[in-house]
């Protein structure tokens, strides 16, 4: 397990566990969110973005996160796991808020850049939210199960899954069994 794609809705833990599994598995992790937008919440023009994603892809070695709408396809197409966190909307909104209210650094947020208004941020969380359930998330569950060629697909739903899982990652980095 050397490419590990972390994908999710905003929300939903995908910074974090990215952050743990490069840690256990001793491997850079690209927070695709942090890397894109630029301070000023400047984007990265669509050109130079798909260079970054390519040249990235083609590291023997990475653990990706990022919304599944923000990523090349080539990530899930070259990750040997591709970890779907698929957190119910109330533990999304939870999260997003207590991030929202805490005033440590946010993955994502662009260096010297200012935070949106809170009743703005929330609506568009909201809406990105519901946008997600709606449209995004059936496909893609039935776009996973379809195109696996040869790579591990783990579903997470629970925080007992990512721990399950977490364990998992820990016995075969040890050399105790494999994922």
């Amino acid at each position: 397990m050397k490419r590990v794609a972390v994908i999710g809705p905003a929300g939903a833990g995908k910074s974090t566990l990215a952050g743990e599994l490069g840690l256990r598995l001793e491997v850079p992790v690209l927070h695709l969110d942090q890397l894109y937008w630029r301070p000023g919440w400047v984007a990265t023009p669509p050109d130079e973005w798909e260079v970054f994603q390519r040249r990235a892809l083609a590291e023997p070695a990475w653990v990706v996160d990022a919304q599944h709408d923000d990523l090349l396809p080539d990530w899930l197409e070259v990750a040997d796991v591709v970890v779907f966190l698929d957190a119910s909307p109330a533990r999304c909104l939870w999260r997003a808020g207590r991030r929202r209210l805490s005033r440590e650094p946010v993955e994502g947020v662009p260096r010297e850049s200012p935070r949106g208004r809170a009743d703005r941020s929330l609506a568009t969380f909201v809406r990105g939210q519901w946008q997600y359930r709606r449209h995004l998330r059936g496909d893609l569950l039935a776009d996973l199960g379809r195109h696996r060629n040869g790579r591990e697909v783990v579903v997470l739903r629970r925080d007992a899954d990512r721990q399950r899982f977490l364990h998992h990652v820990d016995s075969a980095v040890l050399g105790r069994g494999t994922f």
